[in-house]
């Protein structure tokens, strides 16, 4: 079995993404692995370029629900008495998680294989699919 030391576990507020912190919290307590919570706020569903006056306010928004969940998900992890670090940016999901994973130097990334754009299927999502692919240590989809 391996031994994980930094667990890295994405979200975006869905149910898979729920799923994958259920698994990544259990997987850490297993370990004794500190845990690195990340949520992308992914500029594609606003735009790049400030087309309307309300794009700021959309993303300052966006953060106001990240900051709050990861809030939430670090008191969580430290109720199981796991060390735990947020973190959230602007970007796209599965590089900006690729490349987090790479910073804090993850050993296991734990994601839900689906996410808010996607539905229930038995295929994997996306971001899933392309943090699968990137990534440079192993990711557990759940």
């Amino acid at each position: 079995m391996a031994d994980y030391e930094t667990i890295l576990i994405p979200t975006d507020g869905s149910k898979a993404a729920e799923r994958g912190i259920e698994h990544g919290l259990g997987i850490a307590n297993d370990n004794d692995a500190d845990v690195y919570f990340i949520r992308v706020i992914d500029e594609s569903r606003y735009g790049k370029t400030p087309a309307l006056s309300n794009y700021e306010l959309a993303l300052e928004e966006a953060e106001k629900e990240a900051t709050a969940e990861l809030d939430e998900l670090v008191e969580r992890a430290e109720k199981q008495r796991l060390d735990a670090v947020r973190a959230y940016c602007r970007g796209t999901p599965h590089e900006e998680v690729v490349d987090y994973a790479d910073e804090v130097d993850a050993d296991l990334i734990v994601m839900g294989k689906h996410g808010r754009g996607s539905s229930e299927t038995p295929y994997i999502g996306s971001v899933a699919d392309r943090v699968l692919r990137t990534a440079h240590c192993p990711v557990f989809t759940v």
